[in-house]
């Protein structure tokens, strides 16, 4: 340890550094006993789509026959029956199954396949029912004749069935020439894929690209990695089993785009291969949804609007700036922190918590030692007062108490126990599934409990009795547990015990590891940095391990029993040995509920059933306040109460991109309230990766800061440069706020998305279909990072020039020169990450302030970038920024059109902040002296000052030949509260340009 802080101080001393920069030092709780290493094993299998020896479902099985065909306006009823000897591939085929096809409306298609009897004992096996997972329906006067998708189907040689698109007959889904397969734990199903198809979402995964590969398997099945969460093409803690699909067709140079969801949430796979798509799952039902767009966004808004429900709002505080690290020992601490920022002129809207501030990581507690009630609630008032908040973590697993030690009691887990409430071992065992989590051998409460809820509900708001937060980051959700089995069962007398592995900051835990290029940039450090991880590998060798048993070879299917533990397919799970055992609540556990629902079937559900929890219990300890709630493990419907961060990502250039298409990933999946580990959690940042990460990230809808314990501190004040940058670009993002917030309330209304990948806004231009190093939010920015090492510029494309766009520069609003498709070269030095408004937009912004309340309070600025036409429309969206059903609302509509500028409301809110001034970008024509209010005398106004544009006359002759005697023009006019009394966004006034 005395090494390595030797070595992070010279580090820290070369980069400008402040105090605080050392890794925090060990845990300040040790256990006396260890886990054995040996309860995180499992025996291993060898997944399918690796194994050459498993049977071929498709030609070993016969596939269905349809009968007795009903048929209405809205719907398509038949009975499937087998169409010969069962296969029994993967598990027992389902002899008799119902076929139920119902034209939901006009753009969306739903296809049920499930068993023809279904009991209780077999519910949860095959349905997944609606409270759990949110469902469409028919909706009324929805027809055959009146629908966008059309199905179709055939017996010969078995069943198989189309969706097309009615207005052109495209086929969308084709499952002709394959065998549907449908057993008890196996369910297959083919679609062909037109020739490089471009397929978009199913996420959770970590991908270098957003486009998926057309050779590429995503499985699903949540699971932790302690070792590393960010494991590239496997899965991690959500489950979204939903796509994008866009083909683009080169005669017309447009496209058509259209979403396939399917509703099943058991352990699954997608695999995509150059000429079909192949969907396998382990358990379920086939419940596929189609949406038929035909644009990216409007598929999109289709599938929440219809199914899965629109994104939460969030409160507007949620949209500043967060700072987190596990490793704040104290309130002291947290004070420094947030006193860091202040002094560095950085704006910080709330300071988190990791799991520091609980006593032994015990949920619902407090250290009284580092983080007492006392001091807790004088640090939390002050920091209310300054409009600031705090985030604690939270995570849904109940420490179980030493029952031979009295001094060992935890209340929390009485009062669950006394209603028994927590999951079971099951296997026909009725005791508690005892499992181990961060503080010890842990329980879980089972949300499908009413019971459960009201619990989870009375525990929040008895914390906050205490401790008033502000919200939660539910983490551990994916009923994770760091052993095989019930592990703590009979052994529970040995808690608090220590996890079975080493956590960041212990001995011989300490991180060396730096970016890319950092033997570049700081050769000698680099140098000191691999020496000291040397020497602790030596000092703390790592141990020999195997997996714990042999391989379990194929499983054979038994009649009539389900093998839950391994089932005859394998998925390819990330972790080592590929086993459902591995590091996770054994798929055996059993719930409560009615129909005694297995871990095999529920188990990625359980992210948004604590979710759904947490929620109303901030809805009970807050009253009528939007809940400000992020969970770790995610589902179809989440997004309507939760948002998500990208869990712990690397402190590396390549991690850093791969934020971008995990983001799109998922606005796919309707959660757009994303964002990431912003400097990498795992891993040491230096300057140049922390400065470019806080740039990128501010322009996600989720601005946080979060690194281990083990690592070097990375605050954004930390390091001169970073700071600098981070103020600069925090800058743009508050004047960005209420365009934003505008965009995440049309997405809770109408199902937009906000953040966006460049081929959704423009849809014809197949040159897109591949961009993920640039993005948009919304239909109007444009953000180009950098996002290598040692670069002072960036590149990226302009849409739709040489068709009418327009773009600006955020900062300058100098209007862009390129030529439609080129790849552009943007001056990009440290400090600055270029941004770009696309004309036709009007963006109203307020003078930013050190948190989002001090904004809220000051005075409006409109800009005005002009299209081809030399005009511009907007909007913004206003409330109170905190009230689940805000009482007043007013949307504020701006149109610019023949040099008037019209600002009309619909609403009661009262913003009362003056207009300050207007800027007018992109004008072309005689020159713009003054600005008046429709119907003032002749001089009235206010005065305007210009400036030509720095363009290219050659290249804008070029392209606009019909415009060659003008320039592009920026304006900006000041003082408009002169002329503009009160609140200027708060009635209808006509303003008239001169």
């Amino acid at each position: 340890m005395r090494n390595y802080l030797s070595v992070v101080g010279f580090i820290s001393l070369v980069n400008c550094q402040t105090t605080l920069d050392q890794p925090p030092g060990p845990n300040t709780f040790t256990p006396t006993l260890t886990l054995e290493s040996t309860a995180n094993l499992a025996p291993s299998v060898t997944p399918n789509v690796i194994n050459p020896t498993t049977p071929n479902a498709q030609e070993k099985c016969p596939g269905y026959i349809a009968s007795n065909i009903r048929t209405d306006n809205s719907s398509i009823i038949a009975d499937l029956a087998l169409a010969g000897d069962a296969c029994n591939a993967y598990g027992n085929d389902i002899q008799d199954l119902i076929l139920n096809v119902q034209y939901q409306n006009a753009t969306r298609l739903n296809v049920k396949i499930y068993p023809k009897y279904i009991a209780a004992a077999n519910y949860s096996q095959y349905i997944l029912d609606a409270s759990l997972s949110p469902s469409g329906k028919i909706e009324e006067k929805s027809t055959i004749d009146t629908s966008d998708l059309l199905f179709e189907w055939s017996n010969d040689p078995s069943f198989q069935f189309r969706v097309r698109r009615a207005s052109s007959n495209e086929i969308l889904f084709d499952t002709y020439g394959t065998k549907l397969v449908f057993e008890d734990q196996f369910l297959e199903l083919v679609t062909a894929m037109v020739p490089d198809y471009n397929v978009y979402g199913l996420p959770e995964a970590i991908r270098g690209s957003f486009k998926l590969p057309n050779d590429y398997t995503q499985t699903f099945w949540n699971q932790y990695n302690e070792m590393n969460d960010q494991p590239v093409d496997a899965n991690m803690h959500s489950v979204h089993p939903v796509y994008l699909e866009t083909r683009y067709d080169s005669s017309t140079l447009s496209s058509n785009s259209h979403v396939v969801y399917g509703r099943n949430l058991h352990g699954q796979e997608w695999v995509l291969k150059p000429e079909k798509l192949i969907y396998r799952a382990i358990g379920g039902s086939i419940d596929f949804y189609f949406f038929s767009g035909p644009t990216p966004t409007e598929a999109l808004a289709q599938q929440q609007l219809g199914v899965i429900k629109t994104p939460a709002m969030m409160p507007y505080w949620a949209h500043g700036f967060h700072q987190v690290r596990w490793g704040y020992q104290n309130w002291t601490v947290l004070r420094e922190i947030l006193d860091g920022y202040k002094n560095a002129d950085i704006p910080l809207e709330g300071i988190w918590n990791d799991l520091d501030y609980l006593f032994q990581y015990r949920i619902f507690s407090h250290d009284n030692n580092t983080y007492p009630v006392p001091e807790g609630r004088e640090f939390l008032a002050k920091l209310h007062a300054d409009g600031q908040y705090w985030m604690p973590i939270l995570d849904p697993n109940v420490y179980v108490p030493d029952p031979t030690n009295g001094t060992d009691s935890f209340p929390t887990y009485d009062r669950g126990n006394e209603l028994e409430l927590y999951m079971r071992r099951g296997q026909g065992n009725e005791e508690y599934y005892i499992g181990d989590q961060w503080p010890g051998f842990s329980v879980w409460p089972d949300f499908l409990l009413e019971s459960a809820q009201d619990f989870w509900a009375d525990e929040i708001e008895r914390y906050y009795q205490d401790l008033e937060f502000d919200g939660w980051w539910l983490d551990i959700n994916n009923l994770a547990s760091w052993c095989t089995g019930s592990c703590g069962s009979g052994r529970t007398q040995d808690n608090p015990i220590h996890v079975p592995f080493k956590l960041p900051g212990e001995p011989g835990q300490i991180n060396y590891d730096y970016p890319e290029a950092f033997e570049v940039t700081n050769a000698t450090e680099a140098a000191s940095a691999i020496a000291a991880s040397i020497s602790q590998a030596a000092a703390y060798p790592t141990p020999t391990t195997t997996i714990g048993t042999p391989t379990v070879g194929f499983t054979s299917p038994t009649p009539g029993v389900r093998n839950l533990t391994f089932p005859p397919y394998a998925l390819n799970l990330t972790l080592e040995g590929h086993s459902l055992l591995r590091q996770s609540i054994a798929p055996y556990a059993k719930h409560n509920d009615p129909y005694n629902s297995t871990s095999y079937d529920l188990h990625n559900l359980y992210g948004i059933i604590s979710s759904r929890a947490t929620y109303a219990g901030l809805l009970r300890a807050k009253p009528g306040l939007r809940p400000f709630l992020l969970s770790r493990s995610t589902s179809p419907g989440s997004g309507s109460i939760v948002g998500h961060w990208g869990g712990d990502t690397n402190s590396r250039w390549g991690n850093m991109y791969m934020t971008i298409p995990e983001a799109l990933t998922f606005s796919v999946a309707g959660i757009p309230f994303f964002g990431t580990e912003t400097c990498g959690f795992n891993g040491n940042a230096d300057m140049e990766l922390c400065t470019r990460w806080m740039q990128l990230s501010a322009f996600f809808p989720l601005y946080r800061n979060h690194n281990s314990r083990n690592t070097i501190a990375q605050e954004a004040f930390r390091w001169a440069t970073t700071a600098e940058a981070t103020r600069r670009v925090m800058k743009v993002r508050f004047e960005l706020l209420p365009y934003t917030y505008t965009l995440f309330w049309k997405a809770n209304q109408y199902g937009e998305t906000v953040m966006r990948a460049l081929s959704w806004n423009f849809p014809s231009q197949e040159q897109l279909k591949s961009v993920d190093n640039q993005f948009m939010i919304g239909p109007s920015i444009l953000v180009t990072p950098v996002l290598a090492p040692l670069l002072r510029e960036a590149h990226g494309v302009f849409p739709g020039i040489g068709e009418g766009t327009r773009w600006y520069d955020w900062y300058s609003l100098e209007e862009v020169s390129a030529a439609p498709g080129q790849n552009v070269s943007l001056s990009a030095p440290l400090e600055v990450i270029p941004v770009h408004l696309r004309g036709g937009a009007i963006i109203a912004s307020q003078t930013p302030g050190n948190t989002t309340k001090q904004t809220r309070m000051n005075p409006w600025s409109i800009t005005i970038a002009l299209d081809d036409k030399l005009e511009a429309t907007g909007d913004i969206y206003l409330d109170d920024g905190v009230s689940l059903e805000p009482e007043e609302t007013n949307v504020v509509s701006f149109k610019f059109a023949d040099l008037n500028l019209s600002i009309s409301t619909e609403g009661t809110y009262n913003d009362n902040n003056p207009l300050a001034s207007i800027t007018v970008a992109g004008w072309r024509g005689d020159r713009l002296t003054k600005v008046s209010v429709e119907g003032a005398g002749p001089d009235a106004g206010v005065h305007c000052e210009g400036r030509h544009s720095q363009w290219n006359r050659r290249w804008y002759q070029h392209w606009y030949p019909h415009n060659d005697h003008q320039y592009s023009q920026v304006y900006n006019c000041r003082g408009l509260n002169v002329i503009v009394a009160g609140g200027a966004l708060s009635k209808d006034i006509k303003l008239r340009f001169e």
